[in-house]
């Protein structure tokens, strides 16, 4: 068990964690603002391959809802200090937009969130309005694109599996054994 302050609060971290995992909710725990700002993927595959399993789920668990919902505001406000709008977040906004994050995309790891975050930086169409609306759009966005991927992987492993598998299928098994044992002439089994 890791005993850690966040806050003025002090927070248990499950011993059940794999060294990454610890290693990195502790990190978390420690310097919120720092660790996510030190967090830095370049693609969806590089997030969900290379980055400690983390999702929201773990963080909510171990830290607890609060500090999951801290993490996500600072995310969120580096994404609203970033656009020039008439029409900005209010605290309440932000807040409110961090727990619908946590109950709606609690798989995705905060590298996942970050990357879809600097996506909008780069490229996030915005007509004089950021809410959390438009920041929850862009998230459904970032995960059909991650889905696609994923999914892309899994077949691309399966095919591979398969590659490399000595086993076999039924329908190759049934086509096997009538080849090898089964004599079509008299209609009995070679032996």
């Amino acid at each position: 068990m890791i005993l850690t302050s966040m806050g003025n609060n002090l927070i248990q971290v499950n011993s059940n964690l794999p060294a990454t995992e610890k290693k990195a909710l502790k990190d978390l725990l420690t310097l919120q603002a720092e660790y996510y700002k030190g967090l830095h993927v370049s693609s969806i595959k590089e997030a969900v391959l290379n980055t400690p399993n983390l999702p929201l789920s773990v963080i909510r668990k171990e830290i607890t809802l609060a500090g999951a919902r801290a993490i996500l505001v600072i995310a969120i406000n580096e994404l609203v200090s970033f656009f020039n709008v008439g029409k900005t977040m209010n605290d309440v906004q932000v807040a409110l937009t961090a727990d619908l994050i946590i109950d709606r995309f609690y798989y995705l790891k905060l590298e996942e969130i970050k990357l879809c975050f600097r996506n909008a930086m780069a490229s996030g169409k915005i007509y004089d309005r950021l809410d959390g609306n438009i920041i929850l759009g862009w998230l459904n966005e970032y995960d059909a694109q991650r889905d696609e991927i994923v999914s892309s992987l899994s077949i691309n492993e399966a095919h591979e599996q398969n590659n490399n598998s000595t086993g076999m299928f039924y329908g190759e098994y049934i086509k096997h054994l009538t080849e090898n044992y089964w004599n079509p002439i008299n209609h009995s089994y070679k032996g």
